[in-house]
Formats: structure tokens, sequence, C-alpha cells
């Protein structure tokens, strides 16, 4: 019965490919305008029938159409995959800024001289220990990689 049906199928579409193949003809008029008609136009004009190559064959028209669609799944992985990365970068990009937001929110508190950052000194002079010198340093160093983190993020 599988067989039959497969063999009908062929025949129709053998039958159908045959069926569709019609004559068309190239007429030019005595002013030299040409006309393709698909029947033989009438009169004195000079009249050549034109063969037309034929279509390309049901494999072809089956194999163009899996590379076709082999070609869209290429683009649509392709298409995700570019997705993703840009997603992976901004969310790079998020945490980058944020750590430098933080650093330098660090910086500018560690930058507040505290009463502890004080030294007195004989004759009752004062001066700022080099303690607090070295915290604020080390905050800008920070603030530095920070920023050195989102510049990489951002691909710069």
């Amino acid at each position: 019965m599988r067989a039959v049906k497969v063999l009908l199928i062929v025949g129709v579409m053998a039958f159908s490919s045959t069926a569709v193949v019609a004559e068309i003809y190239r007429s030019v008029d005595a002013e030299g305008n040409v006309t393709f008609t698909d029947e033989p136009p009438q009169g004195e004009q000079a009249v050549e029938r034109v063969i037309l190559p034929p279509g390309p064959s049901p494999e072809s028209v089956r194999d163009t159409e899996i590379r076709n669609q082999e070609i869209r799944r290429a683009a649509e992985s392709a298409d995700r995959k570019r997705i993703n990365e840009k997603r992976k970068r901004d969310a790079k990009i998020a945490q980058a800024k944020k750590q430098l937001q933080e650093a330098e929110t660090k910086l500018e508190e560690t930058k507040v001289i505290q009463d502890e950052d004080r030294q007195n000194l004989a004759g009752g002079k004062r001066r700022i220990h080099p303690d607090y010198f070295s915290r604020v340093n080390a905050a800008k160093e920070e603030v530095e990689k920070a920023r050195k983190a989102l510049r990489e993020a951002r691909g710069y």
C-alpha cells in the first residue's frame, strides 16, 4: 500500500512538472518593439519561438530547501550566541560600575580625618598620622583598579 502511494506521488510530480511547460513566443513589430507572449501573434511581425531552460529538478529544490534551513538555524544560533554574550558583557559592566562606585564611596569616607588620625606633638602642635595617608593611598589604588576593571569590561 505504501509503495502505491509513493509511486502515485512520484507520478503526479513528474506529470505536473511537464504539464507546466508552455511555449513562449518573441515577436518584433514594425517599430522595433519586442513582445513576449504564450500565443503566437497574428500579423506580419517577426515571430521566434523561445526555448526556456528547464527549471530546477525536485532534488535540487529539496537540497536548496535543506541548505536554507541549515543557514537559518546557523543564523539563529549565531543570534542567540551574540545576545548571550551581550548579556554577559552588560552584567560584567554593571558589576564593574558597582565596584567603582563602592570604591569611590570608600575613598570619600577614608578622606575624612578622624580624631585618631591626628597625632599630638611636643609643644602642643598636632599633625596627621602617616597611617591616614597610607589608608587614603590604598583607597585611591582601589578606585584605580575599579576604573581599570570597568574599562576592560567595556572593551577599552
